[in-house]
Formats: C-alpha cells, sequence, structure tokens
C-alpha cells in the first residue's frame, strides 16, 4: 500500500514514514529544512530502539550476571574464612553491590527509555546511578591503594590500625557520603530537562548552569586526584622495594603483584570513568542549548523541531552508558584473576564439591538397586506364595 508523502517531505521521500504526518501541522520556522529536521529525528529514535535501549541492556545482563556470581564467591569464601584480605575484600564486596544496585537501576532506566516514558524520575535516576557508581568506585581504589601502601611500608601500623570494622565504618561513610551527593546531583541535575515537573526550582543562570560547571570540574579534580594519589603510591612502594635489603623475593614479588593487580582495577576505573567525564563536559558546554529541550510542554512538535538536540542526548548518555557497563564487567573479572589465592581457593573449594555430589550420586544409585532388588524380592514371594 503506498503512502502519500505531504508536500513539505516530497525532497526526502525516502526518509517519510507512516507516522510522521504529525509532523505536518508543526509551525516549521522559515530559515529550517523540513527534511533535515525528519532525518534527524529518525535518527535520534533509531539509536533510541536499536542502539541505545539494546547495547547497553545486554551488556547490562552480562555485568549483572557477572557482579552477582563474584559476590557469591567473595561471601562464600569469607564464610569459610578462605579469602587472603578481609580488609580488601569487604571494600572489593562493597563495590560489587554497589554494581548491582546501580545496574538494577539501569534496567529500569532502559525501560522507561525504550518504552518512551522517561520522566523526571527516570532522569533522576540515571544521574544517581552513574554518579554513585563513580563515586564509589573512586573511593574503593583510594581505600584500596591507601591499605595497600600501608601493609607495604608501614606494615606494623597496618598490623595494629586496621581491621575490619573500621573498614566497614569508612564504607557505610563512604556510601553516606556518596548516595547524598548523588542524590542532590539527580534531584538538580534532572532539571535541566524536566524544569516543570520537577521536585524542586532550578533556574538555568542562578542554579543549573553553576551546578553543572561545579559538578564537571569537581568530577574532573576527584578522577585526577584519584590517578595522582596512585601514581605517588606506586612510587614510593616501587622506591622502597628496590632500597629495602631486608624483604625476602617472595614478599617482594607478592608486593608487586598487589600493585599490579591494582595498576589493572585503575586502568579499569579510567576506561570505565573517563568517557562519563568527556560525556559531562560536552554536556556542561552545551548546557544552554539542552536546556532547550526541558521548555515547554512535551509534544510531537517540540520533539521534531528539536530532533537534533534529542540525537546529540542519546548519543552522549549510550557511549556514557556502554563504557560504563564495561568497566562493571571487567572490573570483577580482573579482580578475580589478578588474585591467585583467590582463584585458588574458589578451585580448592569447588573441588571439595565435587566428590560430595560423585558419592551422593553412588549412594542414590545404590539405595535405588536395593529397593529395586527388594521389590524383586518381594514379587517372587507372592508368586511362589500363589504357587503353593
Amino acid at each position: 500500500m503506498s503512502t502519500t508523502v505531504p508536500k513539505i517531505f516530497r525532497n526526502c521521500s525516502h526518509e517519510y514514514r507512516s507516522k510522521d504526518i504529525k509532523y505536518v501541522q508543526c509551525h516549521i520556522p522559515t530559515d529550517a529544512n523540513p527534511c533535515k529536521l525528519l532525518t534527524e529525528l529518525h535518527e535520534a529514535k533509531d539509536i533510541r530502539k536499536y542502539l541505545f535501549a539494546t547495547i547497553p541492556l545486554i551488556l547490562a545482563t552480562f555485568a549483572i550476571l557477572i557482579n552477582i556470581a563474584y559476590g557469591i564467591l567473595i561471601i562464600e569464601l569469607w564464610r569459610r574464612k578462605k579469602l587472603s584480605s578481609l580488609h580488601r575484600y569487604s571494600f572489593l564486596l562493597s563495590r560489587t553491590i554497589s554494581n548491582i544496585l546501580a545496574l538494577i537501576l539501569l534496567y529500569i532506566v532502559l525501560i522507561a527509555w525504550k518504552l518512551e516514558i522517561f520522566r523526571y524520575a527516570s532522569a533522576v535516576a540515571f544521574i544517581l546511578i552513574g554518579s554513585l557508581s563513580f563515586l564509589t568506585l573512586a573511593g574503593t581504589y583510594v581505600a584500596m591503594t591507601t591499605l595497600l601502601y600501608l601493609a607495604i611500608v608501614h606494615p606494623l601500623r597496618y598490623l595494629y590500625a586496621v581491621n575490619v570494622t573500621r573498614c566497614l565504618v569508612v564504607i557505610i561513610i563512604l556510601w553516606f557520603i556518596s548516595i547524598a551527593f548523588s542524590l542532590l546531583l539527580g534531584l538538580y541535575g534532572a532539571t535541566l530537562f524536566y524544569p516543570e515537573t520537577a521536585l524542586i526550582y532550578c533556574s538555568f543562570d542562578r542554579c543549573q548552569q553553576p551546578i553543572a560547571i561545579f559538578v564537571a570540574f569537581l568530577l574532573s579534580a576527584f578522577f585526577i586526584v584519584v590517578i595522582i594519589f596512585y601514581l605517588i603510591t606506586l612510587y614510593f612502594l616501587r622506591k622502597r622495594d628496590r632500597s629495602s635489603r631486608l624483604e625476602t623475593d617472595i614478599i617482594g614479588r607478592n608486593n608487586m603483584r598487589a600493585m599490579n593487580r591494582l595498576a589493572l582495577n585503575l586502568m579499569t576505573f579510567t576506561v570505565g570513568s573517563l568517557p562519563i567525564l568527556v560525556v559531562i563536559t560536552i554536556a556542561t558546554v552545551n548546557l544552554k542549548n539542552l536546556a532547550v529541550l526541558g521548555l515547554g510542554d512535551k509534544s510531537s512538535c517540540k520533539t521534531f523541531l528539536h530532533g537534533r538536540l534529542f540525537l546529540q542526548v542519546e548519543i552522549l548518555a549510550c557511549i556514557a552508558a556502554v563504557f560504563w557497563v564495561l568497566a562493571m564487567i571487567f572490573d570483577p573479572i580482573i579482580n578475580f584473576f589478578a588474585d591467585p589465592k583467590f582463584v585458588d581457593s574458589v578451585r580448592s573449594w569447588w573441588i571439595r564439591r565435587q566428590p560430595i555430589s560423585c558419592i551422593k550420586c553412588q549412594n542414590s544409585s545404590i539405595t535405588a538397586i536395593i529397593s529395586k532388588q527388594s521389590r524383586h524380592g518381594q514379587m517372587d514371594n507372592v508368586g511362589t506364595s500363589v504357587m503353593l
């Protein structure tokens, strides 16, 4: 069945779709090209349908399964007292829980985006999970780097000053600060796109723009501080290993292995966080243009006239989500394989489970054979009694 193309879209009949008839009634500025607006709108919708709501969803599925499995292994080995360092794994478990909660919220946001019911609450959740994940990840690496530095450079202070209880207190404080900051950032940041339905009034000049600049500067500074802190710590650790004559080769290798493991984790942090910072910077620079999306009521004509801006938002959100989820996938994998003691503990725990299951299978088979033989014996007795 042929579709009649409206006059304003005659030059782009190949781009026209039957659902685009509603855009004919829109008031198009004289200096605007209807075909260009239609193309940009279709690109934004296609990215939302095939890219943003599909690729991150698939990656998030793998990420949540990997993090749940890694968290279960930590809890199980913790319960069996097989972990090499409870201090380190308390922070890793906190990080894993943060990943799982953030991925669950991401599922909700992606479903809302897919169903085109993305509202103020969805925008708050999207900003919340990004900020919360970044802050908990950065705080975890700062704490783990500090623990590593104390364990190698000041072993006595580490032995007497660091315990699991104090690590848990630090984790609680880290979560409290991260949640409070992320919640405020989400509530104020979402007003940029949904100012009329927002719970908080936030004007562009006096609220939105200053907050965006402050957040971009703060997160960038925090990112740089984490990197510099690790590099300085790594420098002193390597310098101490070279100058120390009291340590044995085994201790030195263990220290280097721990530093290399932390370096891999920091690489994951960089890969996952740097694109988010780039997206935040780009969004801050183009904040005034993006603020247009939040003005006025949402309608099909507004979507049509600002398709280019919607396209930019879709691309920025997709890039940030993909790299962020990839970091959540690689982080537990690196933590797992970079710790030989943890791998050995998991392997030995798994091997111990195998004979038990085999014995159970053998016992069940023997029981079945005995019961079968007893039934046959009863049948023979019945047959004998009948014959008698």
